[in-house]
């Protein structure tokens, strides 16, 4: 994986060639490469090994707009397992704030960020992340991330992320005007792959301005709609809650635009059973296991023998074993066979990147029982 301090095409910040990039961004305002070309130039002033664009939007699970540098196995583990423990989807839903973030600002105990630190990150081979999150519009918030291979962002790499923010954001900002400009007169591609939900837009007299296809669908077999609508048209913002979906309501801001303002309203559906089914089984390993217990496990998926672990470890090699009896007993098997086939689930998805975890000489095929077997979805 080449980073991009190597890739060309990518100036230094302090050279004509980074403002001619910026130039770049200007002109791609209002095209399906607008964002592309914003994130170079934000690596352009960051080294990265790996960039992500992804898009947050209130309860729904995070959707991939863009990678680069991203292995495909590591793009289908974040979206099959690992985007509802996203511990930067988790902090946008509570605090809702644009700026400049690093994974290392987040960690806690939680069990979605272990989860998240020993799935996604050891499948991506990466260490660090910096996110630059862009205001909210639509319920929407655009974010940009730089992953790193090796090492931490630095304080110094950091500041100089939020010293570009500022121009970034109203790049950004002047992008999402044109687009929702734009909708006085057509359904844009690029403004429809924004609001990708079924939405409507009224200005401050409740006139309504805009309403896609998939508002009119949901209005037609939901009539009742209407009437929360109505309740929902005063105050900052509201949401009200059905058995399959959830209506929101968002005040605009007075420069918004299409409808100055006014409100939007949003219909989502609620967070799909599949992604609370699998998180509760990721989330067991971390909740039943000790960190040394987890320590030796993960040992043991890299196919160690009780004296490398000892070795790794710092440990003696009884202690290897009879914790390796504590793990069997809580995992509920009786061998150490059994005991990587009920886990491989978790740790299959590394095999393609950098250490597999399967241990070399047992076939996966022989161990990962069929009602085992990772379930397919999207990242």
């Amino acid at each position: 994986m080449s980073s991009t301090s190597l890739r060309s095409g990518l100036p230094r910040i302090d050279t004509p060639d980074w403002f001619e990039r910026a130039g770049e961004v200007i002109q791609s305002i209002g095209t399906q490469f607008f964002h592309r070309e914003l994130i170079k130039l934000l690596e352009a002033s960051i080294r990265s090994d790996a960039v992500w664009i992804i898009r947050y939007s209130g309860e729904a699970l995070p959707d991939v707009v863009y990678t680069y540098n991203v292995p495909a196995e590591a793009e289908k583990v974040y979206v099959e397992q690992c985007a509802g423990v996203d511990p930067f989807s988790m902090r946008w839903r509570r605090t809702r704030d644009s700026g400049v973030f690093t994974l290392q600002t987040l960690p806690d105990d939680s069990v979605e960020y272990l989860v998240y630190k020993k799935i996604f990150l050891q499948a991506a081979g990466m260490e660090d992340e910096l996110g630059v999150f862009f205001p909210v519009t639509a319920h929407n918030c655009f974010a940009f991330f730089l992953e790193r291979e090796k090492g931490h962002f630095t304080k110094a790499e950091v500041e100089r992320a939020r010293l570009m923010f500022p121009a970034l954001e109203s790049f950004h900002r002047a992008h999402l005007g044109w687009l929702f400009n734009e909708l006085r007169h057509t359904n844009t591609p690029e403004v429809t792959g924004l609001i990708n939900r079924p939405t409507l837009i009224r200005d401050r007299t409740r006139q309504q301005v805009y309403a896609n296809d998939g508002w009119n669908e949901v209005i037609a077999r939901h009539p009742e709609i209407a009437a929360d609508v109505e309740a929902l048209s005063s105050g900052a913002a509201g949401q009200a809650d059905y058995e399959d979906f959830v209506l929101k309501a968002e005040l605009l801001g007075a420069d918004f635009p299409l409808a100055p303002g006014g409100r939007m309203y949003v219909i989502e559906r609620h967070a799909s059973a599949y992604g609370e089914e699998r998180f509760e089984s990721l989330s067991h390993v971390f909740r039943i296991f000790t960190p040394r217990e987890r320590d030796i496990l993960d040992l043991v998926m890299q196919g160690r023998n009780s004296a490398e672990i000892s070795d790794r470890l710092g440990i003696g090699v009884g202690t290897v074993k009879n914790c390796k009896m504590r793990i069997y007993r809580k995992a509920e098997v009786e061998t150490e066979r059994a005991l990587v086939a009920k886990f491989m689930p978790l740790y299959e998805p590394q095999a393609p990147g950098r250490g597999s975890a399967v241990p070399k000489n047992w076939a996966v095929a022989q161990i990962v029982p069929v009602d085992l077997a990772p379930e397919s979805a999207g990242r």
